[in-house]
Order: C-alpha cells, then sequence, then structure tokens
C-alpha cells in the first residue's frame, strides 16, 4: 500500500465529512461525486479498505436513488474487499447494507440471508448495538413476509443482544418462553 500525502489525507477527509454532509441533506448528486473522488483518492493510495468504504457510501446512495444494479455491485466488491481483508465488522455492514438493498429491491430471501449473516458476525465480535440494529431489521422484513413465528424468535434474539432489558422487553421474553413451551408440547 502507498502512503497518503498529508495534503490528500486531509482532503480525503474534507471529501467523506462533504459526502456524508450533503447525503443527510438528501443532495444524492454532491453526496455520489465527493464519494467517487474519495474513492480515486484511496485507488491511488492502493488503500483497498478506504476503497472498500467509500463503495460502501456509494452503494447507500445508489440505493437510495433506487439504482439498485450499481449498488449491488459496489457492496459486492466492498464485501469481497473487506473479507479479504479480514475486517470482520466493516464485512457485516457490508452484509447489512445488502440486506437492505436486496429487501428495497423485493429479494426477500436474500436479505434475510445477508441480515442472518451480518447479525452472526456482529454476534461474535460482541458488537451488540449493530447485532440489535440488524435483527431489528430482520425482525421487519420477517414481520413484512407474515412470517409471524419467524419474528417473533428473531424478536427474542434481538433483545437478548441487549445489555440491559426494558420492563416491557423483559415481560415479552417472560411470555414468550411461555408461548415456545406450550408450542413444544
Amino acid at each position: 500500500m502507498t502512503q497518503i500525502a498529508p495534503s490528500d489525507r486531509g482532503e480525503l477527509e474534507m471529501l467523506k465529512t462533504n459526502g456524508l454532509a450533503a447525503f443527510r441533506q438528501g443532495d444524492l448528486a454532491a453526496a455520489e461525486a465527493a464519494f467517487d473522488q474519495a474513492l480515486a483518492l484511496n485507488a491511488a493510495a492502493g488503500d483497498r479498505a478506504g476503497e472498500a468504504e467509500m463503495l460502501v457510501n456509494l452503494a447507500v446512495v445508489h440505493i437510495q436513488a433506487h439504482r439498485h444494479d450499481q449498488a449491488e455491485k459496489e457492496l459486492t466488491r466492498a464485501l469481497a474487499t473487506f473479507r479479504d481483508l479480514g475486517r470482520r465488522s466493516e464485512e457485516a455492514q457490508a452484509l447489512g447494507n445488502l440486506g437492505t438493498l436486496y429487501e428495497r429491491a423485493g429479494r426477500k430471501d436474500e436479505a434475510a440471508r445477508c441480515y442472518q449473516q451480518a447479525a452472526a458476525i456482529f454476534g461474535e465480535l460482541g458488537e451488540r448495538e449493530n447485532q440489535q440494529a440488524t435483527l431489528g431489521a430482520l425482525t421487519r422484513l420477517q414481520v413484512n413476509q407474515q412470517k409471524w413465528l419467524q419474528s417473533l424468535f428473531t424478536y427474542d434474539q434481538m433483545i437478548a443482544a441487549g445489555k440491559k432489558l426494558t420492563f416491557k422487553q423483559r415481560i415479552f421474553r417472560f411470555l414468550f418462553k411461555i408461548m415456545s413451551r406450550v408450542m413444544r408440547l
């Protein structure tokens, strides 16, 4: 990997910041332009992880713009890079974004598979908040598919991944355990 010059590093951080700000403001064209430039800087420096990060950012922009084919290419490429580099957390994030993409594109089974893989990785890494968020997305998907029992089990996993349960969550878990035992009889 080539070292990024300090001036390029500053430009890179500015591009990322500007891209994120533009995305939050709904200016997808400006966000895409900033992330494209950052991608080019990372590529020129040979920073594969930086490239993959920008590919994920571009994919999120393309998901919002309903350019699903382009987003899928970027996420697939980023996922492969993160796997090659052994960057498990980023791999799980890319899988979660693929899940979102597939869900929005109507590819529900693929979305569920990606969410499950991402949640498992986050769980292995002890990233509880990310695991909970991913399991929440999977629960929502299962409810939308009317997979009621599956969604209850996933919701229970989501609650279990949390640090401290609220009173309502403790009641749900208690009732869920009773229901699960009754269903096994």
